[in-house]
């Protein structure tokens, strides 16, 4: 919300006060090609290349992603920041600012329970394991910190999908460059079936020619037909404004907003209910 006063007021002051954001909005929807959400493209030689990658050869990169960041040194990394960052304040928000980065709060139940000496034992351990089946404490732990780390990183790359069928594919009243889908699942085709068109598109574009590849086809999004993609809407639980009533209801829907809000009512009961023991008669009542 801050941003958008800071915007609007640069907007006013840059134009020596003669234009107010909502004037200059109202100036780029009238523009040919524009529509309720922004003005025309700025450029019109402007193409999106998507690396798309069936999600079952995606997931396995994105296991396979995780497991190479642990053996570059991840558990060092976040184990430094905590110590440093998080450790010293009695209150912490997981669902707020730099702590709710993925990668980092999937694991804090571990570091809370170990320290820098335990780190070091599991990392020796992973990367050299002795012989015999005895596993060292805190390596079950660990798995399942790196387990939700894959998973949430699965359900993050499923979201990026869906925002740009929703923002780029899912209307007709926008002026979007053309998208052209490169099909990244096979990692031994990459030069034919990524490079090579990629190429042929970027050069057909450049030099004034259709490409010779078919975009991905555009379509409207039936959910959102009936609503405004304009007006501005205040989530008081998670603190976050949104934009336009489809957003707006995906918000609503959405398990990161359903899981704070049964954080703070959670945090609210407990308030009360220890409010309520803490009151005492301040003396027994006749019997």
């Amino acid at each position: 919300m801050f941003s958008f006063f800071y915007r609007a007021l640069e907007v006013y002051l840059i134009s020596g006060g003669t234009q107010t954001m909502n004037q200059a909005l109202n100036a780029q929807r009238a523009a040919p090609g524009a529509s309720s959400l922004g003005g025309p493209l700025r450029y019109g030689n402007v193409v999106i290349l998507w690396l798309r990658c069936e999600q079952d050869a995606l997931n396995k990169r994105l296991d396979a992603r995780v497991d190479s960041m642990v053996a570059q040194g991840l558990l060092p990394e976040i184990r430094a920041f905590y110590e440093q960052h998080v450790k010293p304040y009695k209150h912490q928000d997981y669902h707020q600012g730099i702590l709710q980065s993925i990668g980092f709060k999937e694991f804090v139940k571990y570091l809370e329970r170990y320290d820098t000496e335990h780190d070091q034992l599991l990392l020796q351990y992973l990367t050299a394991p002795p012989d015999g089946n005895e596993q060292p404490d805190g390596l079950a732990a660990l798995g399942v910190c790196l387990d939700y780390l894959k998973l949430v990183t699965r359900r993050y790359a499923r979201r990026q999908q869906h925002w740009i069928k929703n923002r780029f594919l899912g209307t007709l009243d926008r002026d979007v460059p053309p998208i052209y889908a490169l099909d990244t699942t096979d990692a031994t085709g990459w030069n034919v079936q990524v490079t090579n068109r990629a190429v042929a598109i970027i050069d057909a574009v450049l030099g004034g020619r259709m490409p010779p590849y078919e975009p991905v086809t555009r379509s409207a999004n039936p959910a959102s037909a009936n609503l405004s993609k304009e007006g501005f809407f205040e989530c008081a639980v998670c603190q976050r404004v949104i934009i336009g009533e489809y957003q707006w209801q995906l918000h609503l829907r959405s398990n990161k907003h359903r899981k704070v809000a049964k954080r703070n009512a959670a945090a609210t009961a407990g308030s009360v209910e220890k409010k309520q023991s803490t009151i005492a008669p301040d003396a027994a009542p006749d019997t």
